[in-house]
């Protein structure tokens, strides 16, 4: 079916690349790819931290104004353990990550969440080594 799709466009002298209809394709997949290759040593810890803390203040239920490094989830932005749960996940989903239910409830404040991604990739590292 590609092939006579490929066929009647470049007769049509339209051309469309079997590459680029990969990418627009497999966008998803790219991404997943770009934070997985985030999450590697090649990142540093700085650059971590700044997108966990942008991933924590454009979580809808904290006040951006509040999020630091050391602000605490529960203390200082007021999460309830829900919220907690809901942030987890999405930090799961942004690096790609697998944060068990005991290691999630040690996470107070966002240093300890780019602790813990830099631990996670260091130790996916070495298992692939």
């Amino acid at each position: 079916m590609q092939s006579l799709r490929n066929t009647i466009l470049g007769h049509m002298r339209i051309g469309v690349s079997v590459r680029e209809s990969f990418l627009v394709k497999d966008i998803y997949a790219l991404n997943i790819l770009n934070r997985q290759l985030c999450t590697t040593t090649g990142t540093s810890s700085d650059q971590i931290m700044a997108r966990v803390i942008t991933l924590v203040k454009r979580f809808d239920r904290t006040d951006a104004t509040k999020v630091t490094e050391k602000a605490d989830f529960q203390k200082d932005l007021s999460l309830d353990s829900l919220d907690r749960v809901e942030l987890v996940m999405a930090i799961e989903q942004e690096f790609s990550v697998e944060i068990p239910e005991e290691k999630a409830d040690q996470l107070k404040c966002c240093a300890d969440v780019t602790e813990y991604i830099i631990s996670a990739a260091d130790h996916k590292i070495a298992e692939d080594s």
